[in-house]
């Protein structure tokens, strides 16, 4: 084979090269053309299916919440809060403080001395609220690392007083953990209206009624002490709800442990705000003088010290000054209107309109616990195994902000 030839065929061979090139170019051409113009278009039909999976929801929503209202009267509504999670709510209506201790006075025949006008649970900031939304439902989990208020599940517990918190804001604006003053305020109101309601107080029943029971978390039988016997939210009879009614704010009493916001006790001394103003900082909370003091000075192991005494100031402190944990005496009384107050003690209004302090044991029951040294939160309500010692009025400022028990949750509240 000649030169010529050998060339021919290179420049031939050259040419099918080329040829084969540019229609791989094209055909790459066309393929990203293909793709992007697939791109485009499941892009937009993702957006599509996004935009109506968002309508679907919120007409899912407003069915949801329609049939809530139209079943209750408007007394429950949903509100589904920035996090997408439903949450079912009562309303609250406000009251005045004189109607309800003139009610108490009528069907008990005390007198506990509330004074006159509308809650601090209806006041923000000195301005007055027409109805305050309370969670039907302690609060359990919920999507994007939220929570939720459902009923016939278990409720979120174990997390600390700054976490109940913040998921209660997380929710968007007008959300907050539930208040000392919305506690009391709903606690008078049932007194007065002789609603006050049983609960999970003996292991998934009622300790003053044995046939009110629920499922607990281990399908346990009802008394059994051996289980866990934490009951799902809202599966106990309506005398388990604030107004007996099946339409209530439920599990207030027993089940768990509710950490409350706008109140401390800081080495023994009370702090509240005046009125139920969650964006208050703790550090601008009031301080009153009134104390939980101590009548012996023990210091030594973890046991009862006592009742507590109402004081005008700390005489006996049971462990160290700024200390928080649990390693000294605590105080303790079965009812928390019977502790005695001292000869100095100065009667304050707003601790007995938050049932802090009280002019007679006859009201709300339920045990108090606290600590007289560090800094303490309130929990109230009791849990699935207080018996006697649960209530409305009990109140636990036993433990510092970090507790994360078993028996500890929360519930969030809104403004509407």
């Amino acid at each position: 084979m000649s030169i010529e030839q050998i060339n021919e065929i290179v420049t031939a061979a050259d040419r099918v090269v080329t040829a084969v090139e540019n229609k791989a170019a094209e055909i790459d051409s066309k393929t990203a053309a293909l793709a992007s113009d697939y791109n485009s278009k499941k892009a937009a039909l993702d957006q599509q299916v996004a935009a109506n999976s968002a309508q679907l929801a919120i007409v899912a929503s407003d069915g949801y919440r329609k049939a809530i209202e139209d079943a209750s009267g408007g007394r429950n509504t949903v509100v589904i809060d920035e996090q997408g999670n439903p949450n079912v709510m009562v309303r609250v209506q406000r009251f005045n403080y004189e109607d309800i201790n003139q009610a108490i006075l009528d069907r008990l025949g005390v007198d506990l001395m509330l004074g006159t006008g509308t809650p601090t649970m209806f006041q923000r900031n000195g301005e007055q609220m027409g109805e305050v939304l309370i969670a039907k439902y302690l609060a359990s989990s919920g999507a994007n690392g939220g929570c939720s208020v459902i009923g016939g599940v278990q409720p979120r517990t174990s997390v600390d007083y700054d976490v109940a918190k913040a998921l209660c804001n997380k929710k968007g604006a007008g959300w907050h953990m539930m208040s000392i003053h919305e506690w009391a305020a709903i606690a008078l109101w049932s007194l007065a209206n002789d609603t006050v309601p049983r609960g999970n107080t003996n292991y998934a029943r009622s300790h003053e009624n044995k046939l009110e029971t629920a499922r607990s978390s281990d399908n346990g039988i009802p008394g059994d002490a051996s289980g866990l016997a934490r009951t799902d939210t809202g599966k106990g009879p309506a005398t388990w709800s604030h107004d007996h009614t099946e339409w209530g704010i439920q599990d207030l009493v027993g089940n768990v442990w509710e950490w409350l916001d706008q109140m401390m006790l800081s080495e023994g001394q009370v702090i509240t705000t005046l009125d139920n103003n969650p964006e208050i900082v703790e550090e601008n909370w009031i301080k009153h003088s009134a104390y939980f003091d101590s009548p012996v000075a023990n210091t030594e192991g973890t046991d009862s010290a006592g009742s507590p005494v109402l004081n005008s100031a700390i005489t006996n402190r049971n462990g160290p000054i700024g200390e928080d944990s649990n390693d000294n005496p605590y105080l303790t009384n079965s009812h928390f209107a019977a502790i005695t107050k001292s000869e100095t003690y100065q009667k304050v209004e707003i601790l007995r309109r938050l049932l802090i302090e009280s002019e007679s044991t006859t009201t709300v029951s339920g045990a108090i616990y606290c600590r007289n040294y560090g800094n303490r939160f309130p929990r109230r309500g009791g849990n699935w195994y207080g018996g006697s010692l649960a209530g409305l009025g009990a109140l636990n400022l036993r433990s510092g902000r970090s507790s994360t028990p078993s028996d500890l949750g929360f519930r969030p509240a809104f403004f509407a």
